[in-house]
């Protein structure tokens, strides 16, 4: 398993509810089957999606605080963009 460092696009924060903000990053990166993505500055990740640069397909993962593990079968080497939204 292998720590991938995407490129952050952009980052920001909105408003939940009057006051309460929470964290949102788009980001994009090269990732192969198992590799997992590392959002720095996020805390824990209520909702995401990645999907593949070159047709758009979804692209499966498990999430866990801040760390996104990719679970697709059979990617190397693969170009994806995504999201992912703070609790």
């Amino acid at each position: 398993m292998t720590d991938i460092v995407g490129m952050v696009l952009l980052r920001g924060q909105m408003e939940k509810t009057a006051g309460v903000y929470k964290g949102f990053i788009v980001f994009e990166a090269t990732v192969s089957t198992d590799n997992t993505i590392t959002l720095g500055g996020l805390g824990t990740i209520g909702h995401a999606a990645i999907a593949k640069k070159s047709d758009s397909s979804e692209v499966t993962f498990s999430k866990a605080t801040n760390v996104l593990t990719i679970t697709s079968g059979g990617l190397v080497g693969v170009a994806v963009i995504g999201w992912a939204l703070e609790t």
